[in-house]
């Protein structure tokens, strides 16, 4: 999900432009680990899901305003109106009931992702699928180098605390829901204007809530420098997979969003379910 971008993302001046820097930054190396590519077959028996506030449910419960409400999350819900991944593997192997775990947290980034995975190999049982959600709360735009490369170098760390701690789980990371430009022409020029448009090099919707071409563009080249990070980095980590791009390709509705404009709707998290689970199921971590 685009966590509004414009609102909560530290869109920093100054920057070099992204789509002048993507191709060093994906030319950032690390060494693959060498542990067991080794994974469970079938359907886990367990399952948790890292990373920031776009997994949690945070405000999607029109009865409870601001309230985080884990059971509506897309990855680990028990909500049937979500139908989640962990319902969606329910249905498959009941020896996962009640073993969906939830440790993203609020404002989450990559440095507390691996603080987050750290708890998850205490969980009992272990998690069989980690599933990450991370992004939003690292990014700046325009990204240098430098910013590309220490996210991608954090993120493989993390990753890598998992892959020495549970050397037969598989990892899916997926990327960001919808895109600027559909976000944008989601809302209605009212809710453009509540939304806080800005004047950053970056934001999307200007203070008067006119959408600035330009600038969505470059808020998209952003969230597609970072997420190459993502799929560069779990390339480098064993039984790690990348969702391709599958929920940055979601066409934003405004009824996949709750009423501020930030995080998704219990709808939203059931489109997000939807998406991810046919991208878990390409990628080959549960049975087609």
């Amino acid at each position: 999900m685009i966590e509004r971008i414009f609102r909560r993302v530290p869109w920093v001046s100054g920057r070099h432009a992204v789509g002048a820097v993507l191709a060093i930054a994906v030319a950032f190396t690390s060494t693959p680990s060498a542990r067991s590519t080794s994974r469970y077959v079938g359907y886990p028996n367990a399952m948790v899901v890292l990373g920031d506030s776009s997994a949690i449910g945070e405000n999607s419960d029109p009865g409870r305003p601001g309230a985080i409400v884990r059971a509506n999350s897309w990855a680990t819900g028990a909500n049937p109106a979500v139908n989640s991944l962990y319902r969606r593997i329910l249905a498959h192997n009941p020896e996962i009931r009640g073993h969906n775990f939830n440790l993203a947290e609020p404002g989450g980034t990559v440095t507390m992702m691996a603080v987050e995975a750290k708890k998850a190999l205490r969980l009992r049982p272990r998690p069989d699928l980690f599933v990450i959600q991370v992004m939003d709360n690292d990014m700046v735009c325009p990204a240098a180098p430098s910013d590309l490369a220490g996210f991608r170098a954090r993120l493989v760390s993390a990753l890598d605390v998992i892959a020495k701690g549970a050397p037969s789980a598989s990892l899916f990371i997926v990327s960001q829901f919808g895109s600027p430009e559909t976000y944008a022409h989601s809302l209605t020029a009212a809710e453009r204007r509540n939304a806080g448009g800005g004047t950053g090099p970056c934001d999307f919707i200007d203070p008067t809530d006119a959408i600035v071409p330009a600038k969505v563009r470059a808020a998209d080249k952003a969230i597609h420098a970072y997420e190459a990070q993502l799929d560069a980095g779990c390339r480098l980590v064993p039984r790690c997979r990348y969702d391709g791009g599958a929920l940055g390709n979601i066409v934003d509705r405004r009824q996949d969003y709750s009423s501020d404009l930030n995080h998704l709707s219990i709808e939203g998290h059931a489109r997000e379910a939807t998406v991810a689970w046919a991208a878990l199921r390409r990628a080959g971590l549960v049975p087609r």
